[in-house]
């Protein structure tokens, strides 16, 4: 379940080729051909993180191992947020630079732990959203990227192809079945199409954003598309675009948070700049010329509200009710460069670099001396390691800027100083080597977290990612 970011920020507010090809992404590889950073540190730090999740695994009852959330605890989360997903996908990406066989036996363990919880429901599978060692779970199942069967299926895709186990593929396909089931509308999937939250009938809102919502489901649908052919799925992805376009009057009003949340947020997360991302991603495969049109649209909308910065730099407020500036990946400045480089890409027009060269600059303004950065950039507040708010998702999206030709020699520097920052903070216990997810007022706090977006594996990503790992974006969707 994921909301950690939107509580944190809250706290804080009030306290102070083809389509298919292009994705494939399940091996290391690196278009460039000098090492980015020193390859011994990136993979020294992999190596780091990974042996964290091997060493803290606990075996399952129903088969397979998984990890306690530090976030979430004492549960044993099955997401692609928290859980045994998103840690497996770290994994995978260490086993991408290490070939180490350990990790990819981790990774299988997390698979089977998925697939020891699932519920079979009318020839599909959903996932509760923790299942704990002592037989407890969750009655709650997501259906969005984040939290619940659209990123599962796609990590026991991945998995099934990186380790050749077609039980994962079988897996991962019934999930896909279980989501393109709970598909809402009178009109659908001829038309439009909606999602809610979970399947529970009291809790009836849906969320509309990459990571919480439909919109990452609409790209979980194309993905599989993609991979297997299957129009069922594409028509879905269409339908659930076509939906979103609705929400938005074509892009041309920015996204609300969900249907019970009229707040407009700016970001990657849940925001008007993940769906950008979204659209654009809906344009190169369909060449549908509206995707275009609500994809520049929000993008416009959004960069519309930057704040340039005495830096020369540039920077967004969370959100239409929130006037602070995150400089995290999900939630802030991070996130907003990232879709804007990706954008340029797309779609060939250069004044996104502009935009996404000048959040740069504002996230190397504002970089503490030790690698780490503020949650909310110039203004006192936590300091985390991860993807989602932290120094490995800046790091990561600096590394891209550089990539791109953006400040690339002091983008590339800002990089490795997240790298390096991250190597100084690992603390150590009877099982190796950790993180601490946050310092708030210099008190460490939320030992051990494993996961993608705050802990060890999404650490472990970062570090492969330079060391020449690739496929994924920071949020963990695949990224051409």
């Amino acid at each position: 379940m994921r909301l950690t970011s939107i509580i944190l920020v809250c706290v804080l507010a009030m306290g102070a080729g083809t389509a298919a090809s292009v994705r494939a992404g399940d091996g290391a590889r690196s278009s460039h051909g000098a090492a980015r950073v020193s390859d011994s540190l990136a993979l020294s730090v992999t190596r780091l993180a990974a042996d964290s999740l091997v060493a803290r695994a606990r075996p399952m009852p129903r088969g397979g191992r998984a990890w306690r959330s530090a976030i979430q605890a004492p549960h044993y989360q099955t997401d692609r947020d928290v859980g045994a997903a998103s840690i497996g996908e770290g994994l995978l990406a260490a086993y991408a630079v290490t070939r180490d066989a350990r990790y990819l036996r981790a990774a299988v363990a997390a698979g089977d732990f998925l697939l020891g919880v699932a519920e079979p429901v009318a020839g599909g599978l959903r996932w509760p959203d923790w299942a704990d060692p002592d037989g407890r779970r969750s009655t709650t199942h997501f259906t969005s990227f984040d939290d619940g069967a659209a990123g599962i299926s796609d990590f026991l895709w991945r998995l099934s192809r990186v380790a050749h186990q077609p039980r994962f593929r079988t897996a991962a396909l019934r999930g896909i079945r279980w989501l393109v089931a709970q598909a809402r509308g009178p009109s659908c999937p001829d038309v439009a199409c909606s999602w809610r939250w979970t399947d529970d009938p009291d809790w009836r809102v849906a969320y509309y954003g990459v990571g919480m919502g439909q919109a990452g489901v609409v790209m979980t649908l194309d993905t599989f598309a993609d991979r297997t052919g299957n129009q069922t799925y594409r028509a879905y992805a269409r339908a659930g675009a076509a939906r979103l376009r609705g929400v938005t009057e074509g892009g041309t009003k920015p996204l609300p948070r969900g249907s019970e949340s009229s707040t407009l947020e700016t970001g990657f997360l849940s925001g008007s700049a993940g769906a950008a991302y979204m659209f654009l991603d809906r344009y190169v495969r369909d060449g549908d010329p509206a995707d275009l049109a609500a994809a520049r649209a929000l993008l416009a909308w959004v960069n519309d509200r930057a704040l340039p910065h005495p830096s020369g730099g540039l920077r967004w407020p969370v959100a239409d009710d929130d006037g602070s500036s995150a400089s995290g990946y999900e939630l802030g400045v991070a996130g907003v460069a990232w879709v804007n480089v990706r954008a340029a890409r797309m779609t060939g027009d250069p004044s996104y670099l502009d935009v996404a060269r000048r959040a740069g600059t504002w996230l190397r303004h504002v970089r503490l001396t030790d690698g780490a950065w503020r949650e909310l950039g110039e203004t006192e507040s936590p300091l985390h390691v991860g993807l989602d708010s932290g120094a490995a998702g800046i790091g990561w999206v600096l590394e891209d800027l550089a990539r791109a030709g953006l400040d690339a020699s002091a983008n590339r520097e800002a990089a490795r100083a997240a790298l390096a920052g991250l190597n100084a903070a690992v603390a150590r216990d009877g099982l190796g080597a950790f993180w601490y997810e946050n310092r708030t007022g210099g008190r460490p706090r939320l030992r051990a977290e494993p996961s993608w977006h705050w802990g060890s594996a999404g650490i472990a990503a970062f570090a492969a990612g330079l060391a020449g790992w690739s496929g994924r974006g920071p949020g963990g969707q695949i990224a051409p």
